[in-house]
This record gives C-alpha cells, sequence and structure tokens, in this order.
C-alpha cells in the first residue's frame, strides 16, 4: 500500500487518546463494520475502506490518520531540470512573464524564477496579490521596474536593482519584503532583460480562513476586531476569555479602568510596560502578544532593500561570507542571506546547522556541496543555475569558489512552533515521545 494512504499507528494511538477511548473499544465500535480486530501492530496494512471507517468512527478528517510520506533531507536539481518547469504567463493581452520553480518537497510553497518580459514603455499592469508573504530579490543582469499601485509615485514605482560592481557582484541585486495582499507588478527598465527569484511562501493565517474557523465565526471576529489595533482587541478578548470584567482586572491589577479601557478602544492612547504586566499576570498570559509592535515599512507595507544596504552587512560567517537579504519582523520565518564560497583547498565542510529549510540557488562559480545522511557524508557538484533545497537541523556545507542565495522560511517548523516548544514543559521528553511513541494513555486493559 502506497504512503499516501497508509494509517499511521502513533496518531491513532494519538486520537484514541483524544477521544479518551481505548483499542478495545474502537474493535467493539467496528464490530458490525469491519470483520477483524484492530490493533496498532496491524493497522498500518488495512485497505483504505477500514482506514475510512476507522476515522468516521472517530470523528476525525482521514488526513488526521494518514502516515505521510517521509521529507527528504535534501533536494537537488540542476539548471538544465529547472528550465524544463517553464511556462509562460500572458496578461495584459502580451506574454508577461516565464516561470520557472525550485525544487521543494511535495505539498511544499515553491520559490519561482521570472523572466520579466514586459517592456519598458508600458507601464505594467498590477496583480491582485496573493495572502503569503513574499521575498523578491533582482537576479539580473539588468535593473527593472516594480510596481505596487495604479498611482505612481517614489513608494509605488521603484527601479528594482542590480549589483554590477565585478568585486561585489556576489551580492547580486536589491530584495523586498512584501505583506499579504500587496499588489505587485514588474517590467523592464531598458530593452534588456532582467529576472527575479520570488520566494512566495505559506502564511499562517491561512488555517484561519481555511475552515477552523467557520463562516460565522469568522464574520464575528472582522466585525469584533474592526477599527481596533489587533494585539489591543486579542487583550480585549483575553480578558474576556478567562471570564474577567475590567473592572475586576483593574482591582486585582491596580492598573484604572480607563488606563485599560483607553488602551484597547483608542488607538493613540498608550499603556506602559510594567501596566500591561500586571494586566497579564492577573489573567496569566503572555504580555508580549498585546504589546504594541513597530515594523520597517512604507505605506504599501513592502520593505525595500538596496543591494548597498546589504553591502552594508557583509561579514564573516563559519567557513564563508554573506551579506543580508530582506527581511521583516512582520514574517521573521522568512529571511535568508547572500553566500560567497571561496575555500578551494578546503575538503568536506559541514558547518552550516539551519533550524529553518533553505532554497539555495546558484547564482556563479562551481562548488561541492555536502550533506550529511546518517554516518554518510554526500557530495554534488553545483554550479550557476543549480538549486538545492534543504530541510531543517541538517548538516551540510559548501567548498569551491562561487556564490549562492539563500532563502529560509518555516514549512518545516515555523515560529509559532518554536514559541510552542518554548512553552511547553519538560519539551525534550515531549518530543521524544511525540514522533514515535506508541504509549496508550493508560487505561487498556
Amino acid at each position: 500500500m502506497s504512503g499516501s494512504y497508509c494509517l499511521d499507528k502513533i496518531k491513532l494511538n494519538r486520537w484514541l487518546n483524544i477521544r479518551k477511548t481505548t483499542i478495545e473499544h474502537l474493535n467493539k465500535l467496528l464490530k458490525n463494520k469491519i470483520n477483524f480486530k484492530i490493533t496498532l501492530d496491524n493497522c498500518d496494512s488495512l485497505d483504505k475502506f477500514s482506514v475510512n471507517i476507522i476515522a468516521e468512527t472517530l470523528d476525525v478528517p482521514v488526513s488526521k490518520l494518514l502516515k505521510k510520506n517521509n521529507l527528504p533531507s535534501f533536494i537537488f536539481k540542476s539548471k538544465n531540470e529547472i528550465e524544463k518547469t517553464r511556462r509562460p504567463i500572458y496578461k495584459d493581452g502580451i506574454h508577461f512573464y516565464n516561470y520557472y520553480t525550485l525544487p521543494t518537497p511535495k505539498g511544499y510553497i515553491s520559490p519561482v524564477i521570472l523572466d520579466i518580459l514586459c517592456p519598458n514603455e508600458r507601464k505594467p499592469k498590477l496583480n491582485n496579490g496573493h495572502l503569503e508573504p513574499a521575498i523578491t530579490i533582482s537576479l539580473g543582469p539588468n535593473d527593472i521596474y516594480a510596481r505596487f499601485a495604479e498611482k505612481l509615485n517614489k513608494t509605488t514605482w521603484v527601479k528594482f536593482k542590480v549589483n554590477n560592481d565585478k568585486k561585489t557582484n556576489w551580492v547580486v541585486g536589491s530584495s523586498y519584503f512584501e505583506p499579504s495582499f500587496c499588489r505587485h507588478t514588474y517590467s523592464r527598465s531598458t530593452y534588456c532583460p532582467g529576472i527575479i527569484l520570488s520566494y512566495t511562501t505559506i502564511s499562517n493565517l491561512e488555517n484561519l480562513s481555511d475552515g477552523n474557523l467557520n463562516d460565522n465565526s469568522y464574520k464575528n471576529l472582522l466585525n469584533a476586531s474592526k477599527n481596533l489595533k489587533i494585539n489591543r482587541y486579542l487583550l480585549k478578548q483575553e480578558i474576556n476569555d478567562k471570564g474577567y470584567s475590567l473592572e475586576e482586572i483593574s482591582k486585582k491589577s491596580k492598573v484604572s479602568v480607563k488606563k485599560i479601557n483607553n488602551y484597547i478602544n483608542k488607538k493613540n492612547s498608550t499603556i506602559k510596560r510594567k501596566d500591561l504586566n500586571k494586566i497579564c499576570e492577573t489573567i496569566n498570559s503572555d504580555p508580549n502578544l498585546f504589546l504594541d509592535k513597530t515594523y520597517k515599512e512604507d505605506s504599501v507595507g513592502k520593505l525595500y532593500f538596496d543591494y548597498k544596504e546589504s553591502l552594508k552587512t557583509i561579514r564573516k560567517f563559519k567557513s564563508y561570507t554573506v551579506s543580508s537579504l530582506v527581511s521583516s519582523k512582520r514574517f521573521p520565518d522568512l529571511s535568508g542571506y547572500f553566500l560567497k564560497i571561496d575555500n578551494l583547498n578546503r575538503k568536506k565542510i559541514i558547518d552550516v546547522f539551519d533550524s529553518k529549510c533553505s532554497h539555495y540557488l546558484v547564482t556563479g562559480g562551481k562548488m561541492k556541496f555536502y550533506i550529511k545522511l546518517g554516518d554518510l557524508i554526500r557530495d554534488i557538484t553545483i554550479q550557476e543555475g543549480d538549486s538545492i533545497w534543504t530541510s531543517a537541523f541538517v548538516y551540510h556545507g559548501f567548498t569551491g569558489s562561487g556564490s549562492l542565495i539563500k532563502i529560509s522560511d518555516g514549512q518545516n517548523i515555523n515560529y509559532l512552533e518554536k514559541i510552542d516548544l518554548v512553552n511547553t514543559y519538560n519539551s525534550h521528553n515531549v518530543l521524544n515521545r511525540a514522533k514515535l511513541d506508541p504509549l496508550n494513555w493508560g487505561y487498556d486493559s
């Protein structure tokens, strides 16, 4: 049976625990539906019909019980393989882009390379934006124009620059962070070609809009938070969720009702950190969630990072020289850097170990990529145009002479999950048990 429809005994056991039932009781419920008894030892060889019956009996979506195909440690694609993914995009009556997809695991969002084909003599037609945030990098060989609104000004009509200095052009070009539903489009700035790399990654809000909240709940959330700063609205809701009135919170925290009320309902009001701490101490919640935060961004929400700003960040990092790409505190999972390799005299190097999965695009030279897989070290020769995806927490490294762009995101493990890890009691033990532990919850005979 393929891994795509195979019951996972760990997931089954977890849902038995969640439903506060036992395998014996499950078999009683299944007695007139299937003609054999389920055990944790035979459940991974069940047919599709039986798996669906078990999911229905436990009132669980089938997808919650199925074993996922094992995620690879890395994926490599050559420039030739990437070029075979080319697909033309026609917009506004012209051949507007060519898209190419970089390697990524099944079900993951992939970075794309775009040939910018809209000619410089016409204003490029805007798209409608997308939920997923993105980092976009100008790859050259020439500058292009990036447009972000109908009305053009210095914020919404930007020359997206490349670095032509031969000494530092491993820092290939400018980059920008694009928030959710930021409209954008591109055109050439001359008759000459331009290319971009765009990493549009997963949004952590997707589950809210995709069924975790029903239509009624979603509409009520929109209406209740309208015209309020979302962090302050969530504080109001947290107080309510814990069963406190503002008067009772004020009494216990010694923060006046007026201060609390103003902070929640008046955008121009402020509250001292110590007062917010007192309120959250009373309701036993994390004050960091409800703080006002500031972000570097312009009037359309993007953060443009000229390559000259990247050059200011050049630094040594392990066996390499690196320079930062744009990043935003609004979406800390999405980040990256330019990477220069200049260690021809070194043999195997395994010195990169990240807590996020990463995409590498080779922008110049010829190098060796090394990755540790158990007790073995595998190596692959890489050159300009090739690309590699690496999983989180995998030892790898590079030797040779060349350059890469690295972009990391949270599709393996995101910052919300990291917060959960920090908040988990005895997290090492929990991690150890959560993956492969078949122990039941303790009430089986």
